[in-house]
């Protein structure tokens, strides 16, 4: 559970945050939240405070937030079923995201509702858990980062599970893995190379630019390094991550790329068109992007062998 249930230490809030509206941008989206109770006051949390955005203007996403005495569960199939903190459900020509864990019991202590598009929604916070008095992140990790992955599947983009990194001369390289396929290892390796800068450590969003060209995102879930940087840059390179005993670059099929790639995004696998448009995302990204396997070791000679190759 997060600083929001109300067994948690306030301080870990920052009070100049303290709002009954605030707002954040990741992934050149904005979200705003904002909560017309009282006793609701709205803070941003952890890596997310550093993404923070002006509240004064509408948002790409907007989101309404207040108090509920009570919430259950559907009395129908879930759509998906995370297996940890979330299930989600067709509800309203929307989807709705209940949050449950086994030490509160099986009443869900939050609601969140969006619509198809994922530009408007509501969130409930079942009351007594929360001290009013300690302002509250309604967006809190994992909802936020599902809310972008939803928002962006239908074409707009891709959450990957990868450290995005840009060198002194502006150029951004992507390096997507699984858990443990050397991301963090990878970041803090580039954070040594002069004019360097790591996006993010673990989840890094690919986007459109306005002509067309690729850019990708920083976004504040990060891994074990613990970056994150509300801070973007052109694509230029695209590479899967494997530990080796030697550095080898290994260019891949744009066909195989993009199979390679898919298992190491982040999609709502209950949409079908989700899945479809993901794909196609993902189809269009490796035909203007090199792809490439590199097998690397866990030192220097990994960064000299990826700059001597450009």
């Amino acid at each position: 559970m997060s600083a929001t249930i109300c067994l948690t230490n306030p301080t870990n809030h920052s009070p100049v945050l303290n709002s009954s509206r605030i707002a954040y941008a990741v992934g050149g989206l904005s979200f705003g939240i904002s909560s017309a109770v009282q006793d609701l006051q709205l803070t941003l949390d952890g890596s997310v405070i550093e993404f923070q955005t002006d509240a004064a203007r509408n948002c790409d996403v907007e989101v309404e937030v207040g108090w509920s005495e009570r919430l259950a569960l559907p009395d129908k199939k879930a759509a998906f079923e995370s297996g940890g903190l979330w299930s989600a459900y067709a509800v309203d020509g929307g989807t709705a995201f209940y949050f449950q864990t086994d030490y509160l019991g099986r009443e869900p202590y939050k609601f969140a509702w969006f619509n198809n598009d994922f530009s408007h929604g509501h969130v409930s916070l079942l009351r007594r858990y929360y001290a009013t008095e300690i302002p509250v992140y309604p967006l809190e990790y994992p909802l936020d980062e599902l809310l972008m992955i939803h928002r962006i599947s239908r074409g707009q983009g891709v959450e990957v599970h990868g450290c995005g990194v840009v060198t002194e001369d502006g150029v951004g390289r992507l390096f997507i893995g699984h858990s443990g396929a050397g991301k963090s290892t990878s970041s803090r390796l580039w954070l040594k190379q002069p004019g360097a800068q790591v996006l993010s450590d673990d989840r890094i969003i690919v986007r459109h630019d306005e002509d067309g060209a690729m850019r990708m995102y920083g976004t504040p879930w990060h891994g074990d390094a613990g970056l994150a940087a509300q801070a973007n840059a052109p694509l230029r390179q695209i590479f899967l991550l494997e530990h080796g005993t030697t550095n080898e670059i290994i260019p891949l099929h744009p066909a195989r790329a993009a199979a390679e790639i898919f298992t190491r995004v982040f999609v709502p696998h209950h949409n079908g068109v989700s899945l479809q448009e993901t794909l196609a995302f993902i189809e269009k990204m490796v035909s203007a992007i090199p792809a490439a396997r590199f097998r690397f070791r866990p030192d220097e000679s990994a960064i000299e062998e990826i700059l001597r190759a450009s």
